[in-house]
């Protein structure tokens, strides 16, 4: 993905690394593989292509546009270090929302408080058990307008890190912990991953997983590898190390040759 995350940060470079916003995420992956790309092209490789999307930071724009479409096998180019990562957690956004009526803070017994109402929702969502590999974060809270109304409205965000071992359905959970005043509502919903590593890449010995949730998840098989360290990801000291961008031009070559090279024999 070719989008990044604000505030932009000018590039720069010195002997050993690139600087700036989209060096490590994703941007030095795209110019690798556009390197190997060139490469492969000029010795007659053919049968391999490049995608490039937008709005992965946000909610996978791009990336939904090719669900029509279907690729024997993806690489997505993320900041793994050149490790070869087989699997990763799913995400699931949702929106608990309370209505109550509003009145004047005086007469409490002519409204319904909304926020009191998240709240008792809430603590029942708190007491949904939650599979240990996962992870669960309330991540926003919203509600009322002053201090001399009874809120109306209230709302919480909920983002889940859902492991790829974990089959809980947990929209159906979290519409149990509801009440007449209370409803849930689905952001976001991408699937978790665990692919198995093809013998064409069996020069990486084990698969790693992400916690995060990548573009591979719209994909039926494929691994996340790239040039740069997730640590230096959205950080104000985004950076890439110039041999490490070097390295994955020769590994994203080797993967198109070595899958072209089974497919031939084949």
């Amino acid at each position: 993905h070719l989008d990044t995350v604000p505030p932009f940060i000018k590039f720069s470079q010195d002997e050993k690394f690139i600087y700036g916003r989209g060096a490590c995420d994703t941007k030095g992956s795209a110019a690798a593989m556009i390197t190997a790309s060139l490469e492969l092209a000029k010795s007659g490789v053919k049968d391999f292509g490049l995608i490039f999307t937008v709005g992965e930071e946000v909610d996978f724009t791009g990336v939904k546009k090719l669900s029509k479409y279907n690729f024997p096998f993806v690489i997505v180019g993320e900041p793994t270090s050149l490790k070869a990562v087989n699997a990763h957690f799913g995400i699931l956004v949702f929106k608990i929302t309370a209505k109550g009526k509003a009145a004047h803070s005086s007469l409490p017994e002519k409204g319904i408080n909304a926020i009191q109402l998240l709240l008792e929702t809430l603590n029942r969502v708190n007491k949904i058990k939650i599979f240990p590999e996962s992870i669960l974060t309330l991540a926003k809270i919203e509600g009322g307008i002053a201090d001399n109304i009874i809120p109306e409205t209230a709302s919480a965000l909920y983002s889940m890190r859902i492991s790829p071992n974990d089959k809980k359905d947990y929209i159906k959970e979290f519409k149990s912990a509801l009440s007449k005043y209370t409803k849930v509502e689905q952001i976001l919903n991408v699937s978790s991953v665990n692919n198995k590593i093809p013998s064409e890449l069996s020069f990486f010995k084990v698969g790693e997983m992400l916690k995060g949730s990548t573009e591979l998840a719209f994909f039926k098989n494929g691994v996340i590898l790239g040039p740069g360290d997730i640590k230096f990801a959205h950080s104000q000291d985004e950076k890439i190390e110039k041999k490490e961008l070097k390295e994955a031009v020769r590994i994203y070559s080797k993967i198109v040759e070595n899958f072209i090279g089974s497919n031939l024999a084949t």
